[in-house]
């Protein structure tokens, strides 16, 4: 990333919000109609992951989704330049049992999260409302070198590490008291398939690393759902996935995260990032 272009992202960050949302709403068309942004693959993940609706209703849902893809999208160039004070006024974690247990707890914890809501702006607010306990985000490596550096530095803006996948346990060895955030949605490659759920209709294939680190280290796991409240607002729901990690049956973590996470998506449908190739790996008995 030449210095020129971080310079030309850093100068748009700094714009106010009504501008943002300007700009948003032309990226909203472009996306939709003139570049047709894997159009094909929104339709397609549609039509498997809701057959009861019309194609009306699809229609509808796949421009609501659109204008929320231009919305988060510009959102996470704000937040590379957004204050504590704008960021918590935006978004908020709403009180909850899990919540309060989340954090009125002091040892480390697994939180599974999702492509839901701007997850970006989900991330740095946890970390910073976190304040009895280190966050570390984990990520999976950007193949753009400078884009990856660009979104660590995003994400550690106000206080959270960031982790790679391939080294999140040795690091909660090191401390006990680190809670490790994981977009536990991601697509994992044929050959780091852990579990495949039933999950919106599909068998969908999801990584377990996640439950098994929770399961060796006795660690609280919570599932945190991020629900947009209007434009440019989001809140945090935090729910207890299982405090006795050490007991549970094999699958039995991801398999309830899933099915979180599919009423969450069907709570909002439009708040899921439709474009992702969720489906590309297909199931096999053998």
């Amino acid at each position: 990333m030449t210095q020129l272009y971080r310079f030309l992202l850093f100068s748009f960050s700094r714009l106010r919000f009504p501008v943002i949302y300007a700009f948003s709403d032309l990226l909203y068309f472009v996306f939709f109609y003139v570049l047709k942004y894997r159009k094909k693959v929104v339709e397609e993940n549609l039509k498997n992951a809701f057959p009861e609706k019309s194609d009306n209703e699809r229609y509808f849902l796949m421009k609501q989704f659109y204008k929320h893809l231009s919305d988060i999208t510009l959102e996470t160039l704000k937040a590379l330049t957004i204050s504590k004070t704008e960021l918590q006024k935006r978004c908020k974690i709403a009180d909850s049992e899990g919540a309060r247990k989340y954090f009125s707890d002091t040892n480390g914890a697994i939180v599974f999260t999702a492509h839901t809501g701007n997850w970006e702006w989900g991330g740095l607010i946890f970390g910073l409302e976190t304040k009895n306990r280190p966050v570390q985000v984990v990520y999976l490596k950007i193949k753009n070198l400078e884009f990856n550096e660009l979104m660590k530095d995003l994400r550690s803006r106000f206080g959270n590490q960031t982790v790679h996948m391939e080294k999140v346990f040795r690091e909660s060895l090191k401390n006990r008291q680190l809670v490790s955030c994981f977009l536990a949605d991601q697509t994992p490659q044929r050959h780091q398939i852990g579990y495949w759920a039933d999950f919106l209709n599909q068998k969908t294939p999801f990584f377990n690393g996640a439950e098994k680190m929770a399961q060796k280290l006795k660690q609280n796991v919570y599932f945190v759902n991020i629900r947009k409240v209007k434009r440019g607002f989001y809140e945090l729901d935090i729910d207890v996935i299982t405090d006795n990690p050490a007991e549970t049956a094999p699958n039995q973590i991801i398999s309830t995260y899933t099915k979180m996470l599919e009423q969450a998506i069907r709570n909002q449908p439009y708040n899921w990032l439709w474009s992702h190739r969720r489906w590309k790996h297909k199931f096999s008995e053998q």
